[in-house]
């Protein structure tokens, strides 16, 4: 990639969970993952074994470690609780009818970051922690040196990969942001002036247009 500080972040979305498939929503809830899935997985597992990756880290919930189990990344990994999903508070476990006639939820449906979930995580909360992660994830990747390259993975839910998407690439809002279960996006972030932008983003394994 020439000079410069360049991070290839690979965002790995964990295998789909029972209550995925029965579309209940599921943030801190620690749901295994259904393992006749877990075959889907098998052209991301051999894309992501010819790659060399710096460092690993992970949601410490089960559903994203035993995702990453699968995929036998030969590093050792981080596990993180700032990388976990939103908590949904009262609304874990619930689906979109049970929930669709409260209006707390509808607050929430139509402004999500306005309007916090009831014993649950906020946006603030929610956005903070992940920042807070990233930030050091990125100042132990690159610390002080100059013209530095690597590549990191992280298996995480798909609340904070649209979120870490969308605040990189200002033409994607959050829900815009497409990525299904056993499913990979690699952001390329290169140093500016100080600032960390997207140079590239594309699909695992299948590389579409990059934006």
């Amino acid at each position: 990639m020439g000079t410069g500080d360049y991070l290839d972040i690979y965002f790995v979305r964990h295998s789909i969970t029972d209550w995925n498939l029965e579309k209940r929503y599921i943030g801190h809830t620690d749901r295994r993952v259904i393992k006749s899935q877990l075959t889907r997985l098998e052209d991301l597992k051999n894309t992501l074994d010819t790659i060399r990756f710096d460092s690993v880290y992970t949601s410490d919930l089960c559903r994203c470690l035993e995702t990453l189990a699968y995929l036998q990344i030969p590093l050792k990994y981080c596990a993180d609780t700032r990388l976990r999903e939103i908590n949904f508070g009262d609304w874990e476990g619930k689906t979109y009818q049970q929930l669709k006639d409260k209006q707390a939820y509808r607050n929430w449906i139509d402004n999500w970051e306005d309007n916090p979930i009831p014993n649950g995580e906020s946006a603030r909360q929610f956005k903070a922690r992940i920042d807070r992660f990233l930030h050091e994830c990125i100042q132990q990747q690159i610390g002080s040196a100059l013209g530095v390259n690597k590549r990191i993975l992280i298996m995480t839910h798909g609340g904070v990969i649209r979120y870490l998407i969308s605040s990189y690439v200002t033409s994607v809002s959050f829900w815009e942001v497409a990525i299904k279960h056993g499913q990979a996006i690699r952001l390329t972030l290169k140093k500016q002036e100080g600032e960390w932008i997207c140079s590239s983003l594309s699909a695992v394994p299948f590389q579409e247009k990059e934006r």
